[in-house]
């Protein structure tokens, strides 16, 4: 796979953006500070699109706390089970839906990129039930900051609420495999900056030298360090992304198989076919007609 001239991931974000409903209010309203805080039922009772559940996407993160009640929420290509203490994180870009239930009760926050720029690594948390009120203290403190912007530093405070409030979760959270990378470890920090690179670019860098190279890093070391912190190797995080992304395009947007190859930086679509079909066991053509009525 040779990197190339490929469009950009905010074009390739934006084709999604042209299929589904795009939520950018969050962030395009220019008096605000990136930060919207809604609360459950009234969340899904005012929005009309939650209430077909259809899938959609957005240009911000958006956490979904299910403090009480039930149902599916899907995330990309997987579904999964809501109950009282679930905690969604949605990154940009992700395409996701709910359900039709409106019983739940929760707490919904939308924030721009600005006021968070960690890794995220799973879209589904489990908090315990000890850390409930702290989580809720630090939403009330995120209001209380909402309603007073004219206030010295309120820009600042908001962002380090949000980051105080992630970081909460990352520690609350009880999620499968192995425990969350300490950014101060000098390989946990190497595998966040690796996983953030592979987001950044997918699309158009393929192999784990030229991520190796980005790093400063030799491809023995990075492997070492991405294997210290996760059950995976770097080839397989890189192509994991890669193939989320051809599935996504394949089955809601219009491109062709060839126009998709493109978009992903495969100069070689027949390449693309083969790569596809090594990791998913069916072929781009038949995984997007597996999806036709």
């Amino acid at each position: 796979m040779t990197p190339n001239a490929t469009p950009s991931i905010h074009n390739t974000m934006n084709d999604l953006k042209e299929i589904f409903c795009r939520y950018d209010m969050v962030c395009d309203n220019p008096s605000g500070v990136g930060l919207e805080i809604r609360h459950m039922p009234e969340f899904f009772d005012e929005m009309p699109l939650m209430e077909t559940g259809k899938m959609h996407l957005h240009g911000f993160y958006e956490i979904v706390w299910f403090q009480d009640g039930g149902g599916v929420h899907y995330v990309d290509f997987s579904q999964f089970e809501v109950t009282p203490g679930s905690i969604f994180i949605i990154a940009p870009g992700q395409i996701h839906s709910f359900d039709c239930r409106h019983d739940r009760k929760g707490v919904v926050l939308k924030f721009c990129t600005g006021l968070y720029d960690g890794f995220i690594g799973t879209p589904l948390v489990h908090i315990q039930e000890k850390d409930s009120e702290g989580l809720m203290l630090l939403i009330r403190a995120m209001e209380e900051e909402l309603r007073n912007p004219g206030l010295p530093g309120h820009g600042e405070a908001v962002r380090a609420l949000v980051q105080l409030f992630m970081v909460r979760i990352g520690r609350s959270g009880a999620v499968s495999g192995p425990s969350a990378p300490d950014p101060l470890k000098t390989s946990h920090k190497a595998f966040l900056s690796f996983r953030k690179l592979i987001e950044e670019n997918y699309f158009r860098l393929h192999s784990v030298k030229d991520y190796a190279y980005l790093l400063h890093m030799t491809t023995k070391t990075l492997t070492l360090y991405v294997r210290e912190c996760s059950p995976y190797t770097p080839l397989e995080l890189i192509n994991e992304r890669i193939i989320l992304e051809a599935k996504r395009l394949l089955r809601y947007s219009v491109f062709t198989v060839k126009e998709t190859a493109f978009r992903l930086g495969f100069e070689d679509p027949s390449y693309f076919a083969k790569f596809f079909k090594r990791i998913v066991k069916q072929s781009p053509a038949d995984y997007r007609e597996s999806f036709q009525d």
